[in-house]
């Protein structure tokens, strides 16, 4: 297959091809609501790339997921970028699909994921939601129906896990996650199984009235394939933030992002690339700032952790003279705004210092998890000695 139709909002819009090693993308309709992305607005000339164009890019499988795929399909068809896209096409769900109807999986039950007692029960979901999960980033993770049985309503959700170079991640993330709503920045709806082994989030893309908002991260947004999202600046993204966010949403969204670089660097999250912050949007006109999302303290396993992209021209952790002119030249605050910011993330860091010590009451010596523990503990001692 060298030809896909691509649907937004359920309405034809154009098509995606290949030909003579391009991708060409032409719109079908004219309407500029039908746009595939904020970055291609519908024209009637040819959209023309060597590589697969971001938007589309988005939905390809990254790392663990991608290895699988590759694994089960190789012999079967290409698993280049747009034998990939062609085979996930159908299970692609979301504001941009590739099919008038969607192939949904049955529904498993929220409570079978959270309170399991299968020992092998991420690698049941791969082999039965793999093909379904058009998702990106390296870490094992699959897209999955979910059923609440609190509300009967059936919803997607991606549900991580991890390898034996990362245990106890699924933790980590819960409590990075967590001290960032502590925080209050909003986040997607989340949760940590009984036994830790899986960290589930539910997909924030969807209203309640079950339509669904377009999502582009800043790879997207900046116009760059998935193998550079570690490259540019956190002055980038907030310049990105100001000029693709609506008017009416730009103030907060620049004032969250603060609070979650602030978080990034506490934590010391060497994961927060291009493809980790994002939009949100139901119209061109009507443009947020992406909840929260992905964030772990990524020096639990790599000590000598730097950050994703540079900060005041470095990869370096910065304390709080560094990110308060950060907030003031960059993210549109003022010092006592970026000083209130700062407060409420240390009020997290406290939440976060007393759930570490609960934690700790009920851990066993000598384990991957107490390690995890004593790791946050030395994070929160280096905060409260910087910040004043």
């Amino acid at each position: 297959m060298n030809e896909l139709c691509v649907w937004v909002s359920k309405k034809p819009s154009g098509t995606l091809s290949r030909e003579q090693g391009e991708y060409l993308f032409n719109y079908s309709s004219l309407s500029a609501s039908d746009a595939v992305s904020l970055t291609m607005p519908v024209r009637n000339k040819s959209y023309v790339s060597e590589s697969l164009f971001p938007i589309f890019e988005m939905h390809l499988p990254e790392g663990y997921l991608l290895a699988v795929i590759k694994k089960h399909f190789s012999k079967l068809t290409a698993t280049d970028d747009f034998g990939l896209l062609s085979l996930l096409s159908d299970k692609v769900v979301g504001r941009l699909s590739y099919a008038e109807e969607v192939t949904q999986e049955n529904a498993l039950s929220l409570d079978e994921i959270l309170h399991s007692a299968e020992e092998n029960l991420f690698s049941s979901l791969v082999e039965r939601f793999a093909l379904s999960s058009p998702v990106s980033g390296v870490q094992p993770k699959v897209l999955a129906l979910l059923q609440d049985k609190a509300t009967l309503q059936f919803s997607h959700y991606i549900v991580k896990s991890w390898g034996t170079d990362y245990p106890d991640l699924a933790l980590n993330e819960w409590l990075c996650m967590k001290t960032l709503e502590q925080a209050g920045l909003d986040v997607p709806e989340f949760y940590l199984s009984d036994d830790e082994a899986c960290f589930v989030m539910k997909r924030f893309d969807i209203t309640e009235q079950g339509d669904y908002l377009g999502f582009e991260d800043f790879c997207v947004l900046q116009a760059k394939p998935r193998d550079e999202k570690y490259t540019g600046s956190y002055e980038q993204l907030a310049k990105g933030i100001a000029i693709f966010v609506s008017p009416k949403y730009r103030k907060k969204a620049l004032y969250d992002y603060f609070k979650a670089m602030v978080l990034n660097q506490w934590l010391q999250n060497g994961d927060a690339h291009l493809k980790n912050f994002g939009v949100v949007y139901s119209s061109a006109t009507d443009i947020r700032l992406a909840p929260i999302y992905d964030v772990v303290s990524t020096t639990a396993y790599i000590k000598e952790d730097i950050q994703a992209l540079t900060l005041l021209g470095s990869k370096r952790w910065r304390g709080q003279k560094h990110l308060e002119r950060f907030a003031i030249e960059h993210c549109q605050l003022t010092l006592k705004q970026a000083k209130e910011a700062m407060q409420q993330c240390f009020e997290a860091m406290n939440w976060l210092n007393d759930e570490v010590d609960a934690l700790q009451d009920k851990v066993a010596k000598n384990t991957s998890k107490e390690a995890l523990l004593r790791h946050f503990k030395a994070l929160i001692t280096r905060v409260l000695k910087d910040v004043e």
